[in-house]
């Protein structure tokens, strides 16, 4: 079976644009919260710059959401920091597959508003293919001339990590040499913010995940792509490799429409499942970057199906939220963007706001302060979305180049 690596990532975040110098900051253990609010709920926002100079005009940016603002912004950062040349590649044979939640909300919501207040003729005959969530994969593909499988992931929140597992299919199934794989979201609108709040997961004093007093999550906003390419590919080009992508699982809960299964059923079912595909067992992982949304019934199901697993044995366990919020369709793109880089650096990033254990919960969170990784050969990166998604990657560490 062909080998699916990692050769670069890229990072449009609320800790930054670009690869190596954003997981510094998550290493650091940065504070992606700048004060901002919606309501009484803090957010977290990521600043790209003038969206002109991200898309190459003013009028590519007027013509697409936020979302896909950070999409390129990230995808340029992932070429980059992959070393990849477009035009000397076969792009017929590199796909694009990207995961969003919310699709362009930033975009429908104003446009909502418009046709309430002055009429039909007001609406933008743009806003399609600006709202529509395939924008995202669309306007990736057209940028680098990318010919291949083009699609996009909707699993809520854990659309981003379903991206990566399916880019591997592609890689594993001989399809395709190069794929950029990630999840954009740019949510942080008042009508989006008022419904979490009222179905009550939004925190109104911060993001502590498995704290004792955590209670809810913040939203976030922003996208990671990845770059992953068969070994063989990126040997021929010389590439670095950050890690292996190894193994995938991917479950539901069917159990409800938004809340986990309270033992995590259906996230042990997906943990297994990326184990057994990557031919690893719990004792190989030094690491999991968890979905740890700082929500009471989410911290505890996946605490539970941690311990299903991995019995009283757990490894260290942190969660990138915590410093850039819940990015929603973007999440499990953002951590396995973190957990690739994890162990390409030998480094686990911590998890910051944590100050009082909970006593339900025995974990290792790596509270406030990055640990050393040496030793640390596969890692997991949990996701898990509304609907009794569970979505569960396996990554190795690669070869040395």
């Amino acid at each position: 079976m062909t080998a699916a690596v990692v050769t670069g990532v890229g990072f449009a975040c609320p800790l930054g644009v670009g690869a190596d110098e954003v997981f510094d900051r998550f290493v650091a253990g940065a504070d992606g919260f700048r004060g901002d609010h919606v309501g009484e709920h803090p957010v977290a926002r990521a600043d790209i710059g003038d969206p002109a100079a991200v898309m190459g005009s003013k009028r590519d940016a007027r013509r697409s959401d936020r979302m896909t603002h950070l999409a390129v912004a990230a995808g340029d950062a992932a070429a980059a920091h992959a070393g990849i040349d477009w035009e000397q590649l076969d792009r017929d044979r590199a796909g694009v597959i990207m995961g969003t939640a919310c699709g362009g909300v930033a975009s429908l919501t104003p446009a909502v508003r418009d046709f309430d207040a002055k009429g039909a003729d007001r609406v933008s005959p743009f806003l399609v293919p600006m709202f529509m969530a395939n924008a995202l994969s669309g306007t990736l593909a057209m940028r680098y001339g990318i010919g291949g499988p083009n699609f996009t992931v909707v699993t809520a929140c854990a659309s981003g990590a379903n991206a990566v597992g399916e880019a591997l299919q592609e890689i594993r199934g001989g399809r395709c040499d190069v794929m950029l794989a990630g999840g954009s979201e740019a949510a942080i609108e008042p009508v989006v913010v008022s419904s979490f709040a009222n179905l009550g997961t939004l925190t109104r004093t911060g993001m502590r995940p498995f704290d004792r007093d955590r209670d809810g999550f913040a939203m976030g906003e922003g996208a990671a792509v990845i770059v992953i390419e068969s070994d063989e590919h990126a040997r021929r080009r010389g590439a670095r490799v950050l890690c292996e992508v190894a193994g995938y699982g991917c479950t539901a809960d069917a159990y409800h429409i938004t809340a986990p299964h309270p033992e995590g059923a259906g996230a042990v079912r997906a943990i297994r499942m990326a184990l057994a595909d990557a031919g690893l067992t719990p004792a190989d992982v030094g690491y999991v970057n968890a979905h740890g949304t700082s929500t009471p019934l989410n911290d505890a199901a996946e605490a539970a199906a941690l311990t299903s697993v991995f019995g009283g044995a757990v490894p260290p366990v942190s969660s990138s939220k915590s410093m850039v919020g819940h990015l929603i369709g973007a999440a499990g793109a953002v951590e396995a963007a973190v957990t690739a880089m994890a162990l390409s650096r030998e480094v686990l990033p911590p998890t910051i706001h944590f100050d009082t254990p909970d006593p339900d919960i025995d974990l290792d969170v790596i509270p406030g302060e990055a640990r050393d990784a040496k030793g640390v050969d596969a890692a997991l990166s949990n996701s898990f979305g509304f609907g009794g998604h569970n979505t569960v990657l396996a990554m190795r560490r690669g070869r040395a180049g």
